[in-house]
């Protein structure tokens, strides 16, 4: 029976050689993009492959730093409701 030792040396180096193409694919297309955005203070996504900035809250709100949020529920609901009423009367308005 012949040795099979060669053909195995030639699996075990194709196995390795398919190993470490796969470290190296996964350091060019992970590991080094995500250094990349963390050294420059952003988030990276592990989804779109990309490096999204830090936006600051008083950018999104309009407020000042520190300052306090207002928030008068009792206007929106009587807006709300306002609303209603002048939609209610006019659908039964077109109605008749």
């Amino acid at each position: 029976m012949p040795s099979q030792i060669g053909k195995l040396k030639y699996v075990f180096i194709i196995l390795l050689g398919l190993c470490s193409a796969g470290i190296v694919g996964y350091g060019w297309l992970y590991d080094i993009p995500k250094k990349k955005c963390e050294s420059a203070q952003g988030w990276y996504s592990w989804k779109a492959h990309k490096c999204y900035a830090p936006i600051a809250l008083s950018t999104i709100t309009g407020r000042k730093d520190g300052e306090k949020a207002t928030i008068d529920y009792h206007d929106d609901a009587l807006k709300a409701s306002n609303a209603r009423a002048v939609n209610g009367a006019v659908n039964s308005a077109a109605s008749k």
